[in-house]
């Protein structure tokens, strides 16, 4: 490294510093700060609700001379309109329109399950039962006659089956003896 190289160095480095260094005095003299005048009562409450007044008179002759926004050319959340076509009146006739029947509300069977057959005289009578659970809680006792659950009458008893007609639809259901294997 050469002595002028290093003289150069140096001085270039002091020049920078300097600079800095009188930068970082510059003072905000300036500028002088904008203090807002506030009347002094004694009391401060009043002073600072006089200087929010001041504050909010100021800000209220702001807003009146603020430009308005402009209506917007397009709304990028609207689509814009189908094209009114025109069509030429046919003599055609009228297409009628297909009506559908009603729907007939269907109601799910109570599961039922038949797991005996029973009788018993009543007098000079042979009375015949069917034992029949429902959802496999409920043992009920069943004659020619009887309704269960409210739903179905229990119309012939046999030797393996027990038929019942259904109140809501007439259907008849049967339920069959399950074997034992």
């Amino acid at each position: 490294m050469t002595l002028r190289r290093a003289t150069l160095y140096v001085a270039g480095g002091t020049l920078l510093v300097a600079w800095f260094s009188s930068a970082a005095s510059v003072s905000l003299g300036r500028y002088p700060r904008r203090v807002p005048q506030v009347v002094d009562d004694g009391a401060p409450a009043q002073s600072l609700a006089a200087g929010v007044q001041t504050q909010a008179r100021r800000l209220k002759e702001r807003l009146a001379t603020a430009p308005l926004p402009q209506e917007p050319v397009r709304n990028p959340f609207a689509f814009r309109p189908a094209p009114q076509t025109r069509a030429a009146p046919s003599p055609r006739a009228p297409v009628p329109v297909p009506t559908t029947a009603p729907v007939e509300m269907i109601v799910p069977d109570v599961p039922l399950l038949l797991v005996g057959l029973a009788e018993h005289r009543n007098g000079e009578v042979l009375v015949q039962s069917a034992v029949i659970t429902s959802n496999g809680d409920d043992v009920i006792m069943a004659e020619v006659g009887s309704v269960v659950v409210g739903r179905y009458t229990v119309t012939s008893i046999g030797s393996d089956a027990v038929e019942m007609k259904d109140a809501s639809t007439g259907r008849i259901r049967r339920l069959v003896l399950q074997q034992n294997q």
